[in-house]
């Protein structure tokens, strides 16, 4: 049951918000004009909308509203699997941390993909520290867009997999007003509402949003009690809360200008772990936590902002810059190891001594840590096109550049806690303020980018090359001090797409693109061989797509093949990587596949009185390393140990599919969706059983699941302005294991059910 404290905090707010769209539209309508012109900036996404993805020589997808709400999706895992070409590892269940690929490349902590909000960079520090620890709300947004293989040269710094943009809730033109209330199973609570308008003044435009987003619940795992715990269902669920503000301006001038400013806060609080499983414990009771994560909790916030300048100079020429500034905190409190059985976390569930511990029916002492860290990034970014002809061409010529700072700041410290035999927490002992972790790491970089998109005939040819310098800093303090180390270096980035129109119906196209990922300071500033060079990738694709939309028909074939040099693997623990506390390069990957999709809705052409859309979406990767990894050269612990060549990449299905349908009669809804993943290695070293490199026993080694995953979606829209829906999640209620990571098995969510109401205005 929910707490009595959360359901009333919940209903004061719904009351809350209801009584102020209220007031705003009886009290004041009257100021507010009925329409305004509202500009969309194509030039900060990075697809546009559902109709430009056609156009797109290369790979791409774009989901809108209608795609994340139907569903009431807040986990993006869920929405982006839908995607061909993107692959997800789940970690919590809920989203909150996503571990994102495309392509093939290492999906841990999404640290390969370039993280956006709004075309602005929102990963805490995308180049000191790219492992997104904080990611977007999902179930906030007005859409998603995902650009993959030679159409992402404008974006970085993460070239070698892709780009995933979130478009948050735009400005509206007119007055608007929108609640959505949700509930469901494990306490789920969730209230997003915004309200905005768009009101002519004798000056110009002014418009605006106010937007806030709560979420929370008590999860679906379960810790292990103890002789002093005793709210075991209680303390593993999550509490969300985000509200934004956007304000524009378009202002009576000669030359079209737009002004936007946006101000975003995220606070979270999530009692998660990074300890799991092992298989007996799993088959025990797949949904449990042992005992020792009772302390575990992420603390975040995060505060967001942007000002933004639209000038069109002329009917052919646009520029467009925006100042940005992030800073992210965070405070994650995760046992960390077993110091009576002095071992790692993932070899301790692994013992009967380190289970008992671990447990709570054993006496010791296990270490906690507060991995303590302050993000911050700002910068300012401008892209000028221009709209010309040259003889028989038509071209659009783009120039980018961004100037950006970013850093992370750890100050860490460990707490020791001793039991007795019987779970009960006899001492706890403090290490102080920065011993387990106290360095800075500092980038500077400046992004240059250069395209021109030439129309001749029926072909359309797409080159463009992006560079960056980068100024970086590596300062550690604690728990040994070193001498700063810095370097400075630049990287190319670049390639073309060419698509022929075979028809106004179909065109093919094809395109080479080189990536790079970047190391982080603490391996790009050392000398010689220990030196962390940038990961470089060339990547090929060859597709078609055929549309007809007067029949409600779609059908796109896309092949890849992309070859990975001096494979960087980060740090950190949550990813599997090493654990020396050393990012590596560990060798050669080699990613080729197939993408596939359609969709179709016999009605549009057939003239039903209802609807019936269908689509199929597939993915087929054979993602293997090319070369071994010496044993020991990265540390024995992490999962990359061990591969050898024609070994298979962690995490990287070799098929992934999704299938739904939908049928829409008059006021009635009903939505059937299914998401298969095939199952996968959770090591480098592609062992089936809970066996590391030593020949010792580790959970995050081992076989995850293949799964078939079925939700369902009704709604009964009773006017234009109020819906009434329900969901589920997991229908079959299947239980697999999802993720061997961070330290140990963890099970994917059970079957859930949500239901509630939709206003909008």
């Amino acid at each position: 049951m929910i707490s009595l404290t959360r359901r009333r905090d919940a209903q004061i707010q719904v009351a809350f918000l209801m009584a102020l769209s209220f007031f705003f539209t009886f009290a004041v309508p009257a100021v507010w004009a009925e329409d305004s012109k509202r500009v969309i900036l194509d030039e900060v996404k990075v697809v546009g909308s559902k109709s430009n993805v056609k156009d797109i020589a290369s790979s791409a997808a774009y989901i809108d509203s209608s795609d994340i709400k139907k569903n009431s999706y807040d986990n993006i895992d869920r929405i982006l699997r839908k995607v061909p070409g993107v692959y997800t590892r789940e970690e919590t269940g809920s989203g909150l941390f996503p571990n994102i690929s495309i392509r093939g490349v290492d999906p841990g902590r999404s640290t390969k993909v370039t993280i956006m909000e709004d075309g602005v960079l929102t990963s805490p520090a995308p180049y000191s520290a790219p492992a997104a620890y904080y990611a977007p709300t999902a179930g906030r947004m007005a859409g998603i867009e995902v650009l993959k293989g030679s159409s992402q040269i404008r974006f970085g710094p993460q070239t070698t997999g892709g780009v995933v943009n979130y478009l948050s809730t735009a400005i509206p033109t007119q007055e608007e007003y929108y609640l959505k209330a949700t509930y469901g199973t494990q306490g789920e609570l969730r209230n997003h509402m915004y309200f905005g308008n768009t009101i002519r003044l004798d000056s110009g435009n002014l418009g605006f949003v106010v937007e806030n987003y709560d979420r929370r619940n008590e999860g679906f795992r379960r810790i292990n009690e103890t002789v002093d715990f005793r709210n075991g269902d209680e303390e593993n669920g999550l509490k969300n809360t985000e509200p934004m503000f956007k304000m524009s301006y378009e202002p009576n001038s000669d030359k079209y200008q737009r002004f936007e400013f946006k101000f975003g806060y995220t606070k979270r609080q999530v009692n998660e772990t990074y300890l799991g499983l092992n298989e007996s414990l799993f088959n025990e009771d797949p949904f449990q936590r042992l005992a020792a994560s009772r302390f575990d909790k992420i603390d975040t916030e995060h505060f967001r902002t942007y000002l933004r300048h639209f000038y069109e100079m002329s009917d052919q020429t646009n520029i467009v810059t925006t100042a940005y500034g992030n800073h992210f905190f965070r405070n994650w409190q995760k046992s960390h190891d077993c110091r009576s059985t002095g071992s790692s976390l993932s070899a301790c569930i692994s013992s009967d001594a380190g289970q008992a511990l671990l447990n709570g029916t054993g006496a010791g002492t296990w270490r906690l840590r507060n991995n303590n860290r302050n993000y911050y990034l700002y910068g300012v970014q401008t892209l000028a096109t221009h709209n010309t002809s040259i003889g028989s061409t038509k071209h659009k010529f783009s120039a980018g550049a961004r100037l950006h700072y970013d850093q992370i700041r750890r100050f860490q410290f460990n707490e020791d806690y001793t039991q007795d035999s019987s779970g009960a927490i006899i001492s706890r002992s403090d290490g102080a303020p920065g011993s387990a972790g106290n360095r800075r790491q500092k980038t500077t970089a400046l992004a240059l980018n250069l395209e021109d998109k030439i129309q001749y005939g029926k072909w359309t040819f797409n080159p463009g090359i992006r560079y960056e310098h980068l100024w970086q800093r590596f300062q550690q303090f604690a728990p040994t001090s070193e001498a700063d180390r810095k370097r400075n270096y630049g990287v190319f980035s670049g390639g073309g797409n060419a698509s022929y129109a075979l028809n106004e119906n179909q065109n093919i196209f094809g395109g080479v693109f080189r990536g790079v990922s970047l190391p982080t300071p603490s391996g790009a500033t050392k000398t010689g061989s220990d030196r962390v060079e940038e990961e470089t990738s060339i990547g090929y694709e060859f597709g078609t797509r055929y549309t007809r939309p007067e029949h409600g028909f779609l059908v796109e074939l896309i092949g890849f093949w992309t070859d990975f040099d001096d494979l960087v693997v980060s740090d950190i623990s949550g990813a599997g990587g090493v654990l020396d506390g050393e990012t590596r390069n560990i060798g050669e990957v080699t990613s080729r596949g197939i993408e596939f999709q359609v969709q179709y809705d016999p009605s549009i052409s057939r003239k039903w009185k209802f609807q019936n859309p269908w689509y199929f979406t597939m993915t087929y990767t054979n993602a293997e390393f090319t070369s071994g990894i010496a044993s020991g050269s990265i540390g024995d612990e992490g999962i990359f140990s061990g591969a050898e060549d024609g070994n298979e990449v962690p995490y990287i299905p070799e098929v992934q599919f999704a299938i739904g349908t939908g049928f829409i009669y008059e006021k009635f809804s009903l939505n059937i969706d299914g998401q298969y993943t095939a199952e996968t290695f959770g090591s480098a070293s592609n062992v089936s059983t809970e066996t590391d490199l030593s020949g010792g026993s580790d959970p995050r080694f081992g076989l995850v699941d293949d799964v078939f995953i079925l939700d369902a979606s009704m709604a009964y829209q009773f006017n234009k302005n109020v819906k009434a829906f329900t969901n589920f999640r997991n229908v079959t209620d299947e239980t697999y294991i999802a993720s061997r990571l961070p330290h140990g098995i963890r099970a994917g969510a059970p079957f859930q059910m949500f239901g509630g109401m939709e206003f909008h205005f």
